[in-house]
């Protein structure tokens, strides 16, 4: 059985990491630089050597409180800041295959229970001191004390073991199967980032101030709530490799990096259009035909983002009935949800009831697929009345200043009206709208935004079974969840993996605690001058350089 803090500390990691209003994900392998073609027959591809030096500077819009990327107060512009900084053991490629990155490789022994990992020799921290196995194991230490992605996990640490200065053993009490794409996690309050052990010793669970880490870059100056500087760091020791997501080569060819934090979309664009800023997060699709035909910038379109959700308050009347569940799931219209949230169809899509997209190891073509997109309002009404309900007020709580997310309750409102239920959409403040999803049952759906990025079929774990953070959920179906999750954390194989992950869809699909409606793209700016740009993830600027 799991224990309750796995289901605790978890739901706090997807709480803050996949319900998230601004997280890009890019999934294309071929760097890009915008969405306009070039056809100049002269023009030469910029020698190696040539690629060296410039600076650029980055708009980001959101502010974060701290560099800390264990922490619990962390946000994706901490992860997508600190990648460019500290590297993980194990990191994603665009295929969503962990890969060794400060690792060299690692063996599952002890009937499963332990990895060995060996760690790759000569790399050098900022300070041009070696990584070794105390660093890594004073890492994980606080890796599994502090970062919430840890801290669920760590009910089944038995302890982190120095074999010497290049290997170290992490040794679980039973066998913890998502453990490597877990540490691998691209997204926020997750990753494990490899600290020097001194730094560690110093701050301890504290935030942590001073920056020493492994990556092409290394910070130079930080002014909360502005703007972060970071400067090629030369003795960077490079994997190699072919680049591919977070994994592969990684060359800082620019000379420095200015993240700057503006919260105000038009001083991005402007600053773009400018010449000001050389790149700029979460354009709205609207200014995207303003970037398409400025001169010198460009908008660039992110095939992956993040999903639309509705999740069902499933401990309270009327949605403590899966027939009504299902109800829902059946009568909803993905293409009109996404046309008020989103907009133009160029920026979302409704493809299956798959988590994971298609090409990852964990994607099921037939997942949902007799109900999601289903858009039939005769079986829906079939289940209503099949159901408990006696018309009492179903209440459709969301949060007032997001329109993505109030657009779609309206839209929902209205579908749920025309197949005869009585519904009413309470928009609030955003402290609000948590504090009534965690602490009170005082609403029956909610609206949200997920990230698609996720590590591992594990982290829906502690939104599914008993008691699962939002959902509220309990009985028979939630613990037939349970039994599935118990499963799949104690199988390393990934063919047998794979068929309990499959299992896991079709019980879903069967209770439905919650669902997605559609996909949603992300779109950025960028200068026509910042070449090599790869599309996966948060963005990240090695291997870019500049052309004139």
């Amino acid at each position: 059985m799991k224990g309750k803090l796995l289901k605790k500390i978890l739901a706090c990691t997807l709480v803050a990491s996949l319900m998230v209003t601004a997280l890009g994900a890019c999934g294309d392998e071929s760097p890009v630089n915008n969405e306009k073609t070039e056809t100049n027959d002269n023009q030469k591809e910029t020698s190696e050597e040539d690629r060296f030096g410039g600076e650029i500077t980055v708009a980001f819009s959101s502010a974060p409180e701290n560099f800390d990327p264990d922490h619990a107060s962390s946000d994706w512009t901490v992860t997508a800041v600190t990648n460019h900084v500290y590297e993980g053991l194990f990191e994603f490629d665009n295929d969503s295959n962990a890969l060794p990155q400060l690792a060299e490789s690692y063996t599952l022994i002890d009937d499963g229970k332990t990895y060995d990992i060996i760690l790759r020799k000569d790399v050098k921290f900022h300070d041009l001191s070696e990584m070794t196995a105390e660093d890594v194991k004073a890492s994980l230490d606080r890796w599994f004390h502090v970062n919430p992605a840890g801290v669920g996990i760590s009910e089944y640490l038995d302890e982190v073991e120095i074999v010497n200065d290049y290997e170290i053993k992490v040794k679980f009490t039973q066998i913890y199967a998502p453990f490597i794409n877990i540490v691998a996690s691209p997204v926020s309050r997750q990753k494990m980032l490899v600290k020097k052990k001194v730094i560690i010793d110093k701050f301890g669970d504290d935030i942590i101030t001073e920056h020493i880490g492994t990556g092409p870059y290394k910070f130079d100056d930080i002014v909360m709530g502005q703007k972060v500087v970071m400067s090629r760091f030369d003795e960077y020791s490079r994997l190699g490799g072919i680049a591919s997501g977070l994994t592969g080569e990684r060359k800082a060819y620019i000379d420095k990096v200015t993240i700057e934090f503006v919260p105000e979309e038009s001083v991005r664009i402007s600053g773009l259009e400018s010449g000001q800023f050389d790149f700029v997060d979460e354009v709205s699709t609207d200014r995207y035909p303003e970037l398409e035909a400025y001169p010198g910038v460009a908008p660039t379109i992110c095939d992956h983002g993040t999903m639309s959700i509705v999740a069902f308050n499933c401990g309270k009347k009327p949605f403590d009935d899966v027939n009504m569940r299902r109800a829902i799931a059946y009568a909803i219209n993905p293409q009109d949800m996404a046309l008020s949230q989103v907009g133009d169809e160029k920026f979302w899509s409704v493809e299956d009831g798959s988590w994971f997209k298609k090409g990852n190891i964990w994607y099921d073509a037939k997942a949902g697929e007799e109900i999601y997109n289903a858009k039939d309002d005769e079986k829906a009404k079939s289940l209503i009345e099949a159901s408990s309900y006696d018309g009492e007020t179903i209440t459709i709580l969301g949060i007032k200043s997001d329109v993505y997310g109030s657009n779609g309750a309206l839209v929902l409102q209205n579908k749920l009206e025309e197949i005869g239920l009585n519904v009413e959409v309470n928009l609030v403040d955003r402290s609000t709208y948590f504090d009534v999803i965690k602490t009170t049952k005082e609403w029956n759906i909610s609206l949200s935004r997920w990230s698609d990025m996720n590590p591992d079929p594990q982290v829906f774990d502690p939104w599914t079974g008993t008691n699962g953070w939002i959902t509220n959920w309990s009985g028979e179906d939630a613990e037939r969840m349970d039994e599935v999750f118990d499963r799949m954390i104690g199988e390393v194989d990934y063919d047998k993996r794979y068929s309990i992950v499959q299992e896991f869809y079709d019980e879903f699909w069967k209770s439905v605690p919650y669902f997605k409606v559609f996909n949603d793209k992300r779109v950025y700016g960028i200068s026509d001058k910042l070449k090599g740009y790869a599309n996966y993830g948060q963005p990240f600027f090695w291997n870019c350089y500049l052309e004139d």
